[in-house]
C-alpha cells in the first residue's frame, strides 16, 4: 500500500469558545477499508483519559463528496473508498481544561497536546505530517515541531509519534531564547507571577548545561520550554525536545519555593534523555489505544527525580544543604506511608494505570510512589555502586552506558538490561538489592548508606510551640494516625486515617470531627495543638464526630507519633573514606 500524504489545519479565530475546528486531509488514499483512531492516553501520563470524550461532529469528505464514517468503539472510526484519491475530514475539540498533559484555549493563548486533537490513519505511524495554524491575529507558537521555511505557522511532524509527542502554545506569550553548542533554546511563558526572567533564563540555561556535560551531548536541534503560569501548579510533562511546566504563578520567591520550581524543570529537562531515550522496549514505540505496562517507572520517573537534585547541586543552583533539604523532605515523606510495606517499587510501576493516577483516602496505607521511593533507590544504589568500585564507577556511568547503547540509537531495551547494566558497572552481583528494595519492600537503608557517605539523620518531633520548623522535641509527641483537611472553610474532615495508626479501625475517611474531649474545634489547628500541649502517648482522648449525617463518638489511645522533623547534614568528624565518598557523590 502506497503512503498517503497527510496534513492538518487547526483552526481557532474565536479561541473564547474554547474550541478547535480541525481539518485533516489525506492525499492519496488507496481504495480499500480504512480506519480512524483517537490516543486513549499521552506519552508520560499513564492513564487512560479517553481524550474522544471532548471530540464531536466528525464528518467526512472523499473527492469532496460526502463519506460515510461508522464509529465501531469509542476512539475509532471506520470508512471505505472505491478508488484512489483525497479524504478529508473535519471535527472539532472542545478544549479548556489546564494542565501539561491537557488542552486549553481561551482569549489569551492555545495549548495543545497532539493526543487530544489528531487522528491516526491507519497503521501510517511513520508518514510525514503537516500541521497549518489558523488563530488570532498577532499570535505567535512555540513549539519542538520544526517550523517550515518561510511559513511561520506551518510545521512539520517527521512521524506521528513525533506529532503527538509535541505541544503547541500559540498565544502572546513572552518568548526568551538562549543558546547552548550554537542550539536555539526558548523559554515560552503564559500567564504572570513573581517571576524574575532573566535570572529565569540564566539558571535554566545552566541545567541545560549540566545535563550536557553529564551525557556529552544535546540530542536536538532546537528545545522549548512552555511555562503556564497559573494560581495553581500542574506538574510537568516530558517530550523529545520540548517540555511543558505548570507552575503557581507565585512560586518564583522565596528562594525555597523557587528552588522547587527548578526541581521540576531540572526533572523534566532529564527525561530528554532517561524515559525519551532511555527506556524498556515497551515505552516506544506507543500503542496509543491500550495501557503500556513496564515495571521499570522507579527507574524512568524516580531515578529522574533523584538526578534532578544532582544536576542542580552540580549546577551550583543548589547549595549542598539545599539538596540535603531537599533530601530531608522526601525522607520525611516516605516513612510516613504505610503503603512502603504493601507494595514493592515493581508493582508500583506495573499498577500505576490503575492506582497512582487514581489515589484514594486509603492509598497512603496501600501503594508506595515510584517517584518518591524511587528517588530514594536511585540514591542508594548510586551509593552502593560508589562503595563497591572505590568512587571509580557511579550510577551516572550505568545512565551512560544504557545511552550509549540503546538511547542513541532510540530503540527500547528488555526490562532485564537494566539490573545486567548496573552489575557490570558495579563489577559484581545487585540480585539481593533489586530483590529486597525494588522487587520486596524490605525498609531502605537510608541512614546506613548515607552515613558511609559522611551523612547524618536525626529526627525529632516538633514542638508543640512551632510547626513550622525551628523548635524541636526529643520527648515522643502524641498521635492520633489521622491527616485532617478545613474543608468548605467550615469543619475538620479526615482525609486519611492510617492503616498503622490508633484511630485505624475507629476514624474512617470522610468523618467529620466536632470536638475533642468534648470542646469544640474551631479552627483547623486546634486538634494538633492541644494533642501536643495538653497530652502524651498512652492517654486516652474523646472525639465526636459526624459520619454520614450522624453523631458519633469514640475513645482513643494515643499512639507515639511518627517523627515529623528530620535534619539531614554532614558529619563532623567522618572518616577520610567517608569524606571522599561525600566529595565526588555531591563535590563538596
Amino acid at each position: 500500500m502506497a503512503q498517503p500524504a497527510i496534513a492538518y489545519r487547526v483552526e481557532f479565530l474565536d479561541p473564547g469558545l474554547h474550541v478547535y475546528h480541525v481539518t485533516m486531509t489525506v492525499q492519496s488514499l488507496d481504495p480499500g477499508k480504512h480506519r480512524l483512531r483517537l490516543p486513549v492516553w499521552t506519552p508520560g501520563s499513564y492513564q487512560v483519559a479517553d481524550f474522544s470524550g471532548n471530540l464531536f461532529g466528525v464528518i467526512g469528505e472523499f473527492q469532496n463528496q460526502p463519506l460515510n464514517l461508522t464509529q465501531t468503539a469509542k476512539n475509532r472510526w471506520e470508512f471505505e473508498t472505491s478508488m484512489r484519491g483525497e479524504v478529508r475530514f473535519r471535527y472539532q475539540v472542545y478544549a479548556y481544561q489546564e494542565g501539561v498533559r491537557q488542552s486549553h484555549l481561551d482569549e489569551t493563548h492555545a495549548y495543545w497536546n497532539g493526543a487530544h486533537l489528531f487522528f491516526l490513519l491507519d497503521e501510517f505511524t511513520e508518514v510525514p505530517h503537516l500541521i497549518d495554524i489558523d488563530g488570532p491575529p498577532g499570535w505567535q507558537v512555540a513549539t519542538g515541531l520544526d517550523r517550515v521555511v518561510d511559513a511561520p505557522y506551518r510545521f512539520l511532524a517527521t512521524n506521528y509519534d513525533v506529532l503527538i509527542d509535541s505541544p503547541v502554545e500559540v498565544g502572546r506569550q513572552r518568548m526568551y531564547h538562549f543558546e547552548v553548542e550554537g542550539k536555539r533554546h526558548t523559554l515560552a511563558l503564559w500567564g504572570e507571577g513573581n517571576e524574575d526572567p532573566g535570572r529565569l533564563v540564566e539558571d535554566v540555561q545552566k541545567i541545560v548545561e549540566t545535563a550536557r556535560d553529564f551525557f556529552g551531548e544535546l540530542p536536538y536541534q532546537h528545545y522549548t520550554f512552555i511555562f503556564h503560569l497559573s494560581d495553581h501548579g500542574t506538574g510537568g510533562l516530558e517530550h523529545l525536545n520540548s517540555t511543558t511546566c505548570g507552575m503557581d504563578r507565585f512560586s518564583f520567591r522565596p528562594q525555597k519555593s523557587y528552588r522547587r520550581v527548578l526541581s521540576l524543570i531540572a526533572h523534566e529537562f532529564f527525561h530528554l534523555w532517561n524515559v525519551k531515550r532511555i527506556h524498556p522496549d515497551m515505552l516506544g514505540p506507543f500503542d496509543y489505544d491500550r495501557e503500556v505496562h513496564t515495571h521499570l517507572l522507579w527507574a524512568m520517573e524516580g531515578f529522574t527525580d533523584y538526578y534532578a537534585g544532582i544536576i542542580l547541586r552540580r549546577s551550583g543552583l543548589f547549595s549542598l544543604q539545599d539538596y540535603l533539604d531537599r533530601l530531608k523532605d522526601r525522607i520525611q515523606a516516605y516513612e510516613k506511608l504505610p503503603g512502603r510495606f504493601v507494595q514493592s517499587l515493581s508493582q508500583s510501576s506495573f499498577e500505576t494505570w490503575t492506582k497512582f493516577y487514581k489515589p484514594g483516602p486509603d492509598s497512603p496505607n496501600r501503594q508506595i510512589s515510584y517517584y518518591l521511593k524511587g528517588e530514594l533507590v536511585g540514591l542508594l544504589l548510586d551509593l552502593e555502586i560508589r562503595q563497591r568500585t572505590h568512587n571509580q564507577k557511579s550510577l551516572d556511568d550505568v545512565l551512560r552506558l544504557l545511552y550509549e547503547r540503546y538511547g542513541r540509537k532510540m530503540v527500547g531495551f528488555p526490562e532485564s538490561v537494566y539490573q545486567e547494566t548496573v552489575e557490570e558497572v558495579g563489577q559484581g552481583s545487585f540480585e539481593e538489592f533489586f530483590q529486597r528494595y525494588i522487587e520486596s519492600v524490605d525498609q531502605l537503608p537510608l541512614d546506613a548508606m548515607l552515613g558511609a557517605a559522611g551523612i547524618e539523620v536525626r529526627r525529632r518531633w516538633k514542638s508543640a510551640q512551632d510547626n513550622d520548623g525551628g523548635e524541636t522535641s526529643s520527648e515522643p509527641l502524641p498521635w492520633l494516625g489521622i491527616d485532617v483537611k478545613w474543608a468548605e472553610q467550615r469543619y475538620l474532615e479526615v482525609g486519611t486515617s492510617y492503616a498503622d495508626g490508633p484511630a485505624a479501625n475507629l476514624i474512617s475517611a470522610k468523618d467529620r470531627l466536632i470536638a475533642l474531649n468534648d470542646y469544640l474545634l474551631e479552627k483547623p489547628e486546634d486538634l494538633t495543638k492541644r494533642l501536643k500541649t495538653n497530652h502524651r502517648p498512652g492517654d486516652v482522648v474523646r472525639i465526636h464526630l459526624f459520619r454520614r449525617g450522624k453523631l458519633q463518638h469514640v475513645s482513643i489511645v494515643l499512639a507515639e507519633a511518627p517523627y515529623d522533623a528530620i535534619e539531614v547534614k554532614p558529619i563532623q568528624d567522618a572518616s577520610e573514606e567517608a569524606r571522599s565518598m561525600l566529595a565526588a557523590w555531591l563535590g563538596t
